[in-house]
């Protein structure tokens, strides 16, 4: 594993304390610049960290590093066969990894610079909100691009843009007691291979899918017009640390621990049964063994696509009256990041399909579970499901 380095002296317990500082007045947080590595590794590698930042025994962390080879990373909330041409990523050789973070899908590689960012919540450093969260830890990122004599701003809540395109995406969750922060400097962007990635209804659509991405996207090359080095961003970002938030990084190493934990978490996560989990769950095995729009009993299967801030499907089983089972998949965020949507969905069921019904269970579901959603409210939930009745397959 690429990211296989730890320090020979067992970890000493590490407690967050707001006197943490040097005579100098500056924070010391850890750094782990980890150079190039697979997907796999990538994706789970904040987890590892975030158990030990958030259990005490290591400092809060920023780790830079970035893809050896393109992969495609899909959301933790969506359905790898609606939103990914599975065929050509696997004909070019793209590994498929499902991240715990929501979000959208994103076609990884060599052409960014990836930051993660992990904070102990009692540390003092830490705002108390996720959007507080985003604005405080975008600052580094933002300053090296300004650095680079680029006009980088903020787009809330997650964004970084230049020249109104995006530069930037962020993803944040949180750990037990640890908040993270994961984004990305685009130093190059291949529009068109980014759009092959995606399940496109025809090439028509691949190809306006291919231009939209042209004028929406951009990176550091696009702005600057020539090459940018790799060590000069990551310098730009270290110092941005300094500048903006007053935290000095200092350079470290994985632990035992948290070296063990990653391997754990890489070897479930390769797995099939984990990269098509929303995919292979009961409810698509019912939809896939139905003949047109009925299943056993009488029971109708539809579904429903809602944009909201972000995108919401449906796959409803129903018997037009009240829901018998329903999964929900999308690009938006979540907190819990994982398993909260899943008891949403086992709360529905029963549920009669009217609005009053369906608002009032999803208030309480959400209450219930202590479940926050980025990018879709509970009202976007309930015309979501509302929808699908009326959209039978």
């Amino acid at each position: 594993m690429a990211a296989r380095c730890y320090s020979s002296v067992p970890a000493k317990r590490y407690i967050p304390q707001p006197n943490l500082i040097t005579v100098r007045g500056i924070i010391l947080w850890r750094l782990l610049d980890l150079g190039a590595i697979n997907g796999y590794t990538m994706t789970n590698l904040y987890e590892a960290v975030g158990h030990a930042v958030s259990e005490g025994d290591v400092p809060n962390t920023v780790i830079l590093n970035h893809p050896e080879s393109p992969f495609v990373n899909i959301g933790y909330h969506q359905l790898m066969d609606k939103e990914v041409h599975v065929d050509y990523a696997k004909e070019q050789g793209f590994s498929l990894v499902r991240r715990t973070i929501g979000g959208g899908t994103i076609l990884d590689g060599p052409w960014e610079q990836d930051y993660f960012v992990i904070v102990n919540r009692t540390s003092p450093e830490c705002p108390k909100s996720i959007p507080e969260f985003y604005a405080t830890f975008m600052k580094p990122p933002v300053y090296a691009l300004k650095k680079l004599g680029l006009d980088a701003k903020i787009r809330q809540p997650n964004d970084i843009l230049v020249d109104g395109k995006k530069i930037s995406g962020n993803g944040a969750i949180s750990i037990e007691k640890a908040n993270v922060l994961a984004g990305d400097l685009l130093m190059d962007a291949p529009t068109h291979l980014m759009s092959e990635i995606i399940n496109a209804p025809s090439e028509k659509f691949k190809d306006k899918l291919a231009e939209s991405m042209s004028d929406w996207i951009t990176s550091i090359r696009a702005q600057t017009g020539e090459e940018t080095s790799r060590d000069l961003v990551k310098k730009l970002i270290v110092e941005g640390f300094k500048m903006e938030l007053g935290i000095e990084l200092t350079p470290g190493v994985l632990t035992r621990a948290e070296t063990k934990t990653l391997e754990r978490l890489v070897e479930e996560r390769k797995k099939e049964e984990w990269i098509f989990s929303k995919d292979n769950d009961q409810l698509m095995k019912a939809k896939q063994e139905s003949t047109g729009t009925k299943v056993r009993g009488g029971l109708v299967v539809s579904e429903s696509i809602h944009k909201a801030g972000k995108l919401i499907r449906i796959l409803l089983v129903s018997n037009e009256e009240s829901i018998e089972s329903i999964s929900i998949s999308g690009d938006f965020f979540t907190q819990p990041y994982t398993g909260a949507v899943e008891k949403l969905e086992e709360s529905l069921v029963g549920v009669e399909l009217n609005k009053d019904a369906l608002s009032v269970r999803i208030k309480e579901a959400f209450e219930s579970i202590g479940l926050m959603v980025f990018g879709a409210s509970q009202d976007d939930f309930a015309e979501a499901i509302l929808k699908a009745k009326y959209e039978t397959l």
